[in-house]
């Protein structure tokens, strides 16, 4: 709509619609136009004719039974949608004005897309799989699925349709190329927001889990530890004494610790002052002190032999580095400078040489692994040696508690204290011991384990997405296969066999030795066919999908033949290929097999919309901006249906037509304007 209220618009209808016509007339806006409108945050309609008229841009798509009219402002941002229900308004473009686009139905554009969004059913507001990683985001959500991802799939620019490096729209931005491809299986209704929210408690049921496993060996070395202390507690006990105490088996005490509480509240005190265990004890430990002290020395010297070994094979590798070690002996006549006759080679002795040549250098290349097997041989020695001076300090622990025993009957504590406080740290202990702690631990992880199976059988029953996403690429590539026979390829790549990953959005042709990348496969012919190819497969997926499927099924297809006839230089009142094949220097031989490959092109996309609706039940909307022109296209459809008055040939008309009415528009949906 421009400044004086005159709305110039374009109507298309399902199926193929051409939109034909010499360069700058404003065909290629018509896919920025829809962009911006469909909530771009740039605005890149070209500089021109059009941003200098139009006041106002807005396109109506027709959604779930919905007509819906979206409109935007070059320099605001906010954006208009409104479900219109008034047909007469909808068949005629010509009955929108100003007053029609009221402020009470402009939003921000954030707004805007998220309300567009929910007409297409695009519902899911929490795409988290992980809430751990939200977490290392400062609290904020993954970016929901956003309509704007849909625009990959729907729109072929011209710098883009026959491009080798890329093939999505926006897929130059990494986030938004990740964004399109995690959101595929939304996209395509293979899952809802339970699943997130399923996949969100899977996920922290494995975060605990691991927890578990993680304090469960902790807990086990807090019952070994008991068990140490423990034994040192009766041993303090029977010191202080004087007898033996009797409660079992130290194993059996950890496992049923109540048992021997009862025993010992049952028993009381009894008390020798002459007996010899004291010194039995302290014996004890001082044989098993000394054992360990004399395991230490023998340890800590191996260790020390090892660092030297570590320390000279160092040395050795650094200076070898060096040093320009020969690979060879070569043999050669010498010649006396007196009679100039010739000595026969020493054939032996360059044999021995060669032969230790050949074993320096290996004994070399052992370098590098002797230091490796040298410094995991110390971390071995270091750890042991660790554990033993941590065993001579439980011992000397030992010793001063019963060196505070003697202490004590100096200062004149009775016996009977003594032993009745160590009998009071026996029954703490082993009442720390009936909590148990690793059991419970044991049980909770069997519990959380079985709940991990039991919603990962729920999640693969109910969405088995790895199938279905297999399943996916196994049709699409079915479907490119048939669809590719029709297109132009180099006989280098017959038969073509197309290939498209889910995973990474990548397309390649699999020949019988490699992967052939659509940048590695030459030719503007082979791109622009590959790009066609997989958009095509992918709609006819999309509509087999029917109404579980999200993305709409229409596509923008800017300046095709390009490929085959360059559109810059077109500016003639008539499409004449001839004249544009001379100006790029073609041969009329080749002109004539570009013509048939451009109509052929045409003829496809033709064929392709009416299989699609016979198979599917929908019938896709392919619009195709292009300076071809009258072409004779195979089958029951006319060229001229294609374009069906959409011709931008003379210097009056174009997409802003200022010297003449518009043209009656036909009633249809979606259309640009």
């Amino acid at each position: 709509m421009d400044y004086h209220n005159k709305v110039h618009g374009v109507n298309f209808k399902p199926g193929v619609n051409v939109v034909t016509g010499r360069s700058s007339t404003g065909k290629s806006a018509l896919i920025e136009i829809f962009d911006f409108c469909f909530g771009s945050s740039d605005f890149t309609v070209p500089e021109g004719i059009i941003t200098q008229h139009a006041d106002l841009y807005f396109t109506i798509i027709s959604v779930r039974d919905l007509t819906l009219v979206l409109a935007r402002r070059e320099d605001a941002r906010k954006a208009f949608l409104k479900v219109e229900v008034d047909s007469e308004i909808i068949d005629n473009v010509e009955k929108f004005n100003r007053d029609y686009f009221s402020d009470a139905y402009f939003s921000t554009l954030d707004h805007f897309k998220k309300e567009l969004a929910s007409y297409f059913g695009l519902d899911i507001t929490d795409v988290d799989e992980n809430l751990e990683e939200r977490v290392y985001r400062g609290g904020q959500k993954q970016s929901r699925p956003s309509i704007r991802s849909f625009t990959s799939f729907l729109l072929q620019h011209q710098n883009l349709i026959a491009n080798k490096h890329a093939i999505f729209y926006r897929f130059d931005q990494k986030e938004k190329r990740d964004q399109a491809i995690d959101h595929f299986k939304i996209f395509t209704g293979f899952v809802d927001q339970d699943y997130f929210l399923k996949t969100q408690s899977l996920n922290e049921l494995r975060a605990q889990q691991r927890l578990l496993e993680q304090r469960i060996p902790r807990a086990a070395a807090l019952k070994e530890q008991a068990k140490l202390r423990l034994q040192d507690a009766i041993n303090a006990y029977s010191a202080a004494t004087g007898i033996q105490l009797n409660l079992g088996a130290i194993d059996e005490l950890l496992e049923k610790p109540q048992v021997a509480i009862d025993a010992l509240e049952m028993s009381e005190v009894q008390l020798v002052a002459a007996s010899d265990q004291h010194m039995k004890i302290r014996e004890h430990l001082e044989k098993n002190r000394a054992k360990l002290t004399g395991e230490l020395r023998k340890r800590e010297l191996k260790r020390s032999a090892v660092r030297s070994s570590i320390s000279y094979a160092d040395r050795y590798y650094s200076n070898v580095q060096s040093v320009l070690l020969p690979d060879r002996a070569d043999l050669v006549e010498s010649e006396c400078p007196f009679c100039h006759s010739l000595g026969s080679p020493i054939t032996k002795e360059a044999n021995l040489l060669e032969g230790a040549i050949t074993w320096l250098n290996g004994e070399l290349e052992k370098s590098p692994k002797m230091l490796s097997s040298f410094a995991e041989e110390e971390a071995k020695l270091t750890r042991s040696i660790d554990s033993i001076k941590e065993e001579i300090s439980h011992i000397s622990r030992q010793f001063e508690t019963l060196d505070r025993q003697i202490e004590s009957l100096n200062k004149g504590k009775s016996q009977h204290e003594i032993a009745l406080k160590e009998k009071l740290r026996i029954e703490g202990i082993l009442g720390e011991l009936l909590e148990k702690p690793d059991e419970k631990l044991a049980d909770e992880l069997s519990d959380i384990k079985s709940k991990i199976t039991q919603l990962t059988r729920l999640i693969s029953s109910t969405y088995d997405l790895d199938r279905k996403l297999r399943s996916a690429e196994d049709r699409i590539r079915v479907l490119m296969s048939e669809i590719s026979e029709g297109f132009e390829f180099e006989k280098t790549y017959d038969p073509v066999c197309l290939q498209f990953s889910l995973t990474t959005f990548d397309l390649w042709h699999q020949s019988p030795t490699k992967e052939v990348f659509l940048r590695s496969m030459g030719s503007g012919a082979n791109w622009l066919s590959c790009h066609l190819t997989l958009f095509l497969a992918l709609h006819r997926y999309f509509c087999e999908l029917g109404d579980s499927c999200l993305i709409p099924s229409f596509m923008f297809f800017d300046q095709p033949s390009q490929v085959y006839f360059p559109s810059v230089v077109d500016q003639s009142s008539e499409f004449d290929p001839q004249k544009l094949g001379e100006l790029t220097h073609k041969s009329t031989v080749r002109i004539d097999e570009d013509i048939v490959a451009v109509t052929n092109l045409y003829s496809q996309l033709v064929a392709y919309c009416k299989t699609t609706l016979e198979e599917t039940g929908i019938e896709p909307q392919i619009i195709v901006t292009d300076h071809a022109d009258h072409l004779r296209i195979a089958g029951d459809r006319d060229f001229e249906e294609l374009v069906s008055g959409r011709r931008w040939r003379k210097q009056t008309e174009g997409f802003i037509q200022l010297d003449s009415e518009p043209p009656e528009p036909s009633p249809s949906a979606p259309s640009n304007s």
